[in-house]
């Protein structure tokens, strides 16, 4: 790593897990790439966090311009969880009115694990509805009270409401590879089913979520689809280390690691639990997952992760063009998917190997007829 990384990380780290690691001295450029570098991952206010618990330290300079941007930033990242908060709060309580059981997934939920919750950079709103008539109504009451409601997956239901995006989900978490994607379905349906409801409060509204150790499972799904098909944003690893850190102690981790040998997830399980011992100073008895005989080496996967452009599986399209011959839109993003695939094929083979034939056929789909 290079010292703008390394600043980065300690930073980072400072504001969202408490170490206290000095930083090394920088240039002007330097922090201005530093900066960049937080919003390209969704973590400025998080590291601006970091940079207020070094207010003392000598080589924390950072130029008043770069700061007082930041500044700027901290406070839209801040207005936006406010607003956030409040629409979330009304909609579930509307749902909850109407008897529909909405149950809130990542965003709000994972914010308030945060040190300072209004910190979190926040997207939209993703409601999962566990039964299909309920579904239905959700859907249904969205297509008369929010705007832009159009169908864009069978699965997903995305509107706006009060200026707030959401997504109505009729599946927590899906695999490609249909026999794994049948477990984990199973293993949702009956957590859901016959776990004890978990329960957050926001903006005075108590709202359902998921319990620990599922949610916990799809935190680590979730970024495992993030490692396979578009690249990792810290963001995400930083979610999964937060509740660890503050719901471990309620997860069964028997029942999660049975649930990851069943997927085939054990490995990249590793994988992600050996990021956070790297990234984030974890201990391994903080990730009874980790299995140090499947660990490998993480460099290759920091690099990629810290140089995220976001220039990979959106473009891996093709198109027809004049001729007869069929050519991808962006052969560099098509090249990227291969060499990605490949490399990351021995931690989530099953899932790797559909991914890739259904984002292979999804492109092929934009071909004209």
């Amino acid at each position: 790593m290079d010292i703008i990384e390394r600043n980065f990380l300690r930073l980072l780290r400072s504001g969202t897990f408490g170490d206290n690691e000095s930083c090394e001295p920088m240039s002007h450029w330097k922090w201005r790439r530093l900066y960049q570098m937080s919003l390209m991952h969704g973590v400025s206010a998080l590291i601006a966090d970091g940079i207020k618990s070094r207010a003392t330290e000598t080589f924390v300079n950072i130029p008043d311009d770069i700061m007082a941007t930041w500044n700027e930033n901290t406070k839209a990242v801040e207005e936006d969880n406010r607003r956030m908060n409040i629409c979330t709060s009304q909609l579930l309580g509307i749902f909850s009115h109407n008897q529909l059981r909405p149950i809130l997934l990542k965003g709000q939920a994972i914010a308030l694990l945060y040190p300072h919750p209004e910190h979190r950079t926040g997207g939209d709103c993703d409601i999962y509805f566990p039964y299909e008539p309920q579904a239905n109504k959700a859907d249904e009451w969205a297509r008369t009270n929010g705007q832009h409601a159009e169908y864009s997956d069978k699965y997903i239901f995305p509107y706006t409401w009060n200026g707030m995006a959401v997504e109505n989900h009729r599946y927590v978490q899906r695999l490609t590879n249909t026999l794994l994607n049948r477990r984990l379905q199973n293993i949702i349906e009956k957590e859901i089913r016959c776990c004890d409801s978990t329960y957050v409060t926001i903006a005075d509204i108590r709202i359902e979520t998921l319990p620990p150790t599922l949610n916990i499972l799809i935190a680590i799904t979730r970024i495992a689809r993030y490692i396979i098909n578009d690249g990792l944003k810290l963001k995400q690893l930083i979610d999964l280390g937060m509740m660890l850190r503050t719901i471990g102690a309620k997860v069964d981790f028997v029942k999660l690691q049975q649930w990851l040998h069943s997927l085939g997830m054990e490995r990249i399980a590793t994988l992600e639990a050996a990021m956070l011992i790297s990234l984030f100073n974890f201990s391994e008895d903080e990730l009874p997952f980790y299995i140090s005989h499947l660990a490998t080496e993480v460099s290759p996967l920091t690099d990629e992760l810290l140089a995220f452009d976001h220039s990979h599986s959106d473009e891996w399209y093709f198109t027809q063009g004049k001729n007869i011959f069929v050519k991808s839109n962006n052969s560099k993003a098509m090249l990227w998917q291969v060499k990605h695939s490949a490399r990351y094929f021995r931690y989530f083979p099953m899932e790797m190997t559909t991914n890739f034939i259904r984002n292979f056929a999804h492109s092929l789909s934009h071909i004209e007829e």
